[in-house]
């Protein structure tokens, strides 16, 4: 008999995947990114289905574990997707030359194929008894699936440390697009990283140590627990995530481009050069600053206009302000603003405008006439947290000490 509560643990997991699978597919009409997501909570589905279907259904036991060892090698690839489409700077879209990803796929389904022609009694001894086997394809057989198994340890590995790094190389992106970045940090993205390496590495540690030590290591309620966690957040953000760095149709935005640059005498060939701007895209600032026709006396008239913008037209006090709007209002290729800022004022989109709502915020604090929370809004952020922050790493104090310490002089 299997335990009721990782039973009960299951049905939940069952129930959540059922739920969010069916809405994930029909979202993925519109937006691709959605489908890597489906699939990676239906390879979850499927795993977690183990036990229950081992004690309550011994007669699809076979069939069973054909399907779902070749699940095991959609999740790393699919998880990989489903982050590569959150954080990419125009709508994602799924090419043949991605299925290379899922290559594992290939060696897991011949063993599948082998699985499913096992006589009953050599799959009883390997899958449900987990005892000695001597037949030689038996012991090929039980070879190959765990040469695989740390062949999936790696791809998981490999793919985890891909995860971190995109999301570094995405919050900085955010910074040089965006004034306000809160709920497109992808904060939660961390801890369902933990979790998903934390319930791989028992889920191994657990097939591995009953066959080897013929006794399970860690309690299999944990690793029920933390699948059910691994699940629910993921079906619950992937839910309500929405790509953070794709706020506006890319073709309108450089056709508004186009038009305010024609119109521009200023900037002279400046704006026209790079007024298409890939596409929209400020992802890749390094390389293209390289290539740049963009003159440090080009630069130095750019940042002039911004600021004299910006002191003049209070443009900081937008919450919503973004690089796009800016560059809008100055009719400047955003690709030029990001490097100067980077460049010249040696600063991204985001310090660059929170140092102008930090400034205004100063005269608010000394006047002491509102409360912290009120000025946060009034100057332009969006939470009292990121105003705290920003506001202690420009003048190094809270603006609670910086109103005290003004006080008494």
């Amino acid at each position: 008999m299997s335990d009721p509560i990782v039973t009960a643990i299951i049905m939940i997991i069952v129930g959540q995947v059922c739920l969010s699978v069916p809405l994930l597919l029909m979202r993925g009409v519109k937006t691709v990114m959605n489908l890597p997501l489906a699939f990676f909570l239906l390879a979850n589905g499927i795993l977690a289905l183990n036990s229950l279907v081992k004690s309550l259904f011994p007669d699809w036991y076979v069939i069973y574990t054909a399907v779902s060892f070749p699940m095991l090698f959609v999740l790393g690839p699919s998880l990989w997707f489903y982050v590569e489409g959150l954080t990419s700077d125009k709508p994602w879209k799924l090419h043949i030359k991605q299925l290379r990803h899922y290559w594992l796929l290939c060696p897991a389904l011949l063993i599948s194929v082998m699985i499913l022609f096992l006589p009953i009694e050599i799959h009883t001894a390997i899958f449900i008894e987990e005892g000695d086997v001597k037949d030689p394809l038996s012991i090929v057989l039980v070879l190959s699936i765990l040469v695989m198994l740390l062949l999936w340890l790696v791809q998981c590995t490999f793919t985890l440390f891909r995860i971190f790094h995109r999301l570094a190389a995405y919050r900085q992106q955010l910074k040089n697009v965006f004034s306000n970045n809160e709920n497109k940090e992808l904060k939660w993205m961390n801890w369902f990283v933990f979790i998903a390496a934390s319930t791989w590495l028992f889920s191994l540690v657990i097939v591995f140590s009953s066959n080897l030590f013929e006794s399970y290591i860690f309690n299999i309620r944990v690793e029920a627990a933390l699948s059910l966690l691994l699940i629910w957040s993921l079906a619950h953000f992937g839910l309500l995530q929405k790509p953070g760095l794709i706020e506006h149709d890319v073709e309108v935005i450089n056709k508004e481009m186009q038009s305010d640059v024609k119109g521009n005498n200023e900037g002279n060939n400046e704006e026209n050069n790079t007024s298409n701007n890939k596409d929209g895209k400020v992802a890749s600032q390094a390389k293209k600053y390289q290539r740049s026709a963009l003159g440090e006396e080009q630069a130095n008239r750019i940042a002039d206009k911004i600021n004299a913008i910006m002191q003049e037209d209070k443009l900081y006090l937008d919450a919503n302000l973004s690089l796009q709007k800016l560059a809008s209002r100055v009719a400047i290729s955003p690709n030029y603003i990001s490097q100067t800022l980077n460049e010249t004022l040696s600063m991204n989109f985001f310090d660059f405008v929170n140092q102008w709502r930090i400034k205004a915020a100063k005269a608010k604090i000394i006047a002491n006439e509102d409360t912290v929370l009120k000025i946060a809004l009034e100057v332009g952020f969006n939470a009292r947290s990121s105003f705290y922050k920003a506001f202690k790493q420009e003048t190094g104090k809270t603006p609670s000490e910086f109103r005290k310490h003004d006080s008494r002089k």
